[in-house]
């Protein structure tokens, strides 16, 4: 096996491996996509850099682990897919021999280069379901781990048979006899509606927001990878739901509905018209994202649209001595205005 760490990567080829997922979803996600990985380096953490190791056997992919290097005047750290924890982690199919060696081999690696380029330490999102000990085994243990839980649904082939529960297909039906409708925006200006619905409802919420440049950004470049979805009732839009596709999964990204609307159960209408789109799109899986906690109503309502459990581990090198200090020093809304929603350290490490 060949490893190579590299700054880029052949586009159509990378694309390739990553399609092949979907023949056994919930490893490779939108999230891993140039479209995101851009919008990442780009706009989201303005001149950092994407960084791939990839294994090789016989000149074909095996494996690629992406992550993100950000660099500022006080922070230098590389992290595996940042902004508000999309899962990346080490991208190896379960077929593949020695798999769990490739896993191993792909995070020493990255975390060697991550090393020798100075940065203070290196993070990881294992991805969803996946077992955690090649990880342990590649950093040569961890200075930080912490379990986080997602939910995910499975999308049968069939478009005859749903995904949801009896009370959730009520409520589809419920929402179309009522007169709602779901769509795809149709431009930016229908986009900003939603944003701004979603924006004041997080504020009020004390929720951390994805900016609307961010948003607008991520709609003129995820082209069929994106599903933008509104829901309308008599001409006023009171919802709106943006997926992304990739790897046979589908990501719930951004979900709003306006609070005098939830008796129309656009939710759930918007919902069932996403799954359609990435049934289409060959997405066997949905990935409802993760949640604050298993208490909060956001995960109560995942887990009542059928969103069973499945958990992922954030795990974290520390690169060089001091380096905790030298976070500490930062404070956690030094290291939060660094790198918004990215997770470095706990932040209750570093307040004591």
């Amino acid at each position: 096996m060949d490893l190579q760490r590299t700054c880029d990567v052949d586009e159509p080829e990378y694309i390739r491996f990553l399609d092949r997922f979907a023949a056994s979803p919930g490893t490779a996600l939108a999230y891993h996509y140039p479209f995101y990985l851009r919008f990442l380096a780009e706009i989201a953490y303005p001149g950092s850099r994407v960084r791939f190791c990839v294994a090789r056997s016989g000149g074909q992919i095996v494996g690629v682990l992406p992550s993100i290097e950000i660099s500022t005047d006080r922070l230098h750290v590389e992290l595996s897919l940042p902004y508000f924890g999309p899962n990346g982690g080490a991208l190896v199919a379960a077929d593949v021999p020695d798999r769990r060696d490739v896993v191993s081999s792909l995070v020493r690696a990255a975390t060697e280069a991550a090393r020798e380029r100075g940065c203070g330490s290196m993070t990881i999102y294992t991805p969803l379901g996946a077992e955690v000990d090649a990880y342990l085994d590649g950093f040569d243990g961890v200075d930080y781990r912490v379990r986080r839980f997602s939910q995910w649904l499975e999308i049968a082939e069939d478009p005859a048979m749903s995904p949801w529960p009896a009370k959730v297909r009520y409520s589809i039906r419920r929402a179309s006899s009522k007169g709602v409708v779901a769509r795809r925006m149709a431009n930016e200006a229908e986009l900003d509606v939603v944003w701004e619905m979603y924006s004041e409802q997080c504020l009020a919420r004390s929720i951390p927001v994805k900016p609307r440049e961010h948003i607008r950004a991520l709609y003129r470049s995820a082209g069929d990878r994106g599903s933008f979805l509104l829901a309308e009732h008599e001409g006023r839009i009171i919802g709106g739901l943006i997926c992304f596709m990739g790897g046979g999964v589908i990501s719930y990204y951004l979900p709003v509905t306006h609070p005098e609307a939830r008796e129309l159960s656009p939710a759930q209408l918007l919902l069932d018209a996403a799954a359609a789109i990435g049934r289409d799109a060959g997405c066997r899986r949905l990935n409802f994202e993760g949640s604050p906690s298993i208490d909060h109503p956001v995960y109560q309502f995942k887990a009542h649209c059928g969103g069973m459990p499945v958990s992922f581990d954030v795990l974290v090198k520390l690169l060089r001595p001091g380096v905790l200090d030298e976070y500490r020093a930062l404070t956690p809304a030094g290291l939060a205005s660094a790198a918004p929603q990215a997770f470095i350290v706990p932040f209750n490490d570093i307040t004591h």
